[in-house]
């Protein structure tokens, strides 16, 4: 895992169609537009309290199962790479898993190249190499994560998807192709 350069990986979402947007209190989101093929799927734990999206398909899981959803995706959709941003800033998902993610070397490497990194949203890009960690950050912030503040935007610069982790045990999924997201659909329907 390593932190990126954020303009340019900006540039090339905004060219699949995501686009990030702040909002008034301090949060940003990445979200697809202008492309009315856009499926939003809403994956929620019976912990959620987050309502779903207008027009998402809602698939009820198990915590469980919201925890390797990303990893399903991935390997679904065969990406090499995807993009993590904060939702806030970095320091708020790192403070979530510190406890958690304590005896992860792999993480504890991360987290020591972080320190200038904490108070922005800078992306930070997994390959293959780092999926394992990747999951282990889900899993700790499902487990430990208290608030939106602390959510988690996932994307690749593959295909137009954008994943928003939620604490609360909410995943929500917005695939910017039909057939993709059959695909991601099918995954969490057995």
């Amino acid at each position: 895992m390593e932190f990126v350069a954020r303009d340019e990986v900006i540039g090339l979402l905004s060219e699949l169609g995501v686009h990030e947007v702040v909002e008034t209190e301090g949060y940003a989101y990445l979200e697809l537009s202008g492309n009315e093929d856009i499926v939003h799927l809403h994956l929620a734990a019976s912990s959620s309290s987050t309502p779903p999206r207008e027009g998402a398909s809602v698939i009820a899981v198990d915590a469980e199962r919201i925890a390797h959803a990303v990893e399903l995706i991935i390997h679904k959709l065969r990406l090499s790479q995807v993009i993590l941003f904060p939702v806030a800033k970095w320091r708020n998902v790192f403070d979530a898993v510190a406890f958690s993610l304590a005896d992860n070397e792999e993480w504890q490497a991360v987290d020591t190249a972080a320190t200038v990194e904490l108070n922005t949203r800078d992306p930070l890009l997994c390959e293959p190499g780092d999926f394992h960690t990747l999951n282990a950050l889900i899993e700790a912030l499902l487990r430990d994560g208290e608030g939106a503040e602390q959510g988690l935007l996932i994307t690749t610069t593959a295909t137009p998807l954008v994943v928003h982790l939620i604490p609360d045990g909410t995943m929500l999924i917005s695939v910017g192709n039909a057939v993709i997201a059959d695909e991601v659909a099918e995954t969490f329907s057995n």
